[in-house]
């Protein structure tokens, strides 16, 4: 898997006096796109590993109105480091890119509060789906 597509409605709540979706819902979307595409790295047992957010970069390209159809988020793995990882995702309307985004993973120890190397599992499972 090179590249994971959420499928994304908006809601009424989300739209401003203008017709526009708000900058900060971007971001929800952006979050929500993120949590789906994890829950595909989960292990048997459920269990994912630990990850704080530790920068979150979002262009706005053209706006995202309101409408019935879902817009696509897609997302993909652009770098696995040694404690963290580059999730790329962009906003889609068909070919027409409305939004990118990058988010930098690190991966976290909630004992020592800490970032923590990511374990070989955790790496190579990242790296199987790095795009290309």
């Amino acid at each position: 898997m090179t590249r994971h597509e959420h499928r994304c409605h908006v809601r009424f709540s989300d739209v401003d006096v203008y017709g526009h979706v708000n900058n900060v819902k971007y971001v929800e979307y952006y979050q929500e796109a993120r949590l789906a595409f994890l829950a595909t790295l989960r292990g048997e047992d459920g269990a994912g590993p630990v990850l704080v957010v530790a920068r979150l970069d979002v262009d706005y390209k053209r706006p995202i109105l309101l409408r019935p159809q879902a817009y696509v988020v897609a997302s993909r793995v652009t770098r696995v480091g040694r404690s963290s990882f580059t999730l790329a995702a962009d906003i889609l309307d068909g070919d027409a890119v409305l939004s990118r985004s990058q988010a930098v993973l690190v991966a976290f120890d909630l004992a020592t509060q800490h970032s923590r190397p990511l374990t070989d599992q955790e790496r190579s499972l990242l790296a199987s789906t790095v795009a290309d």
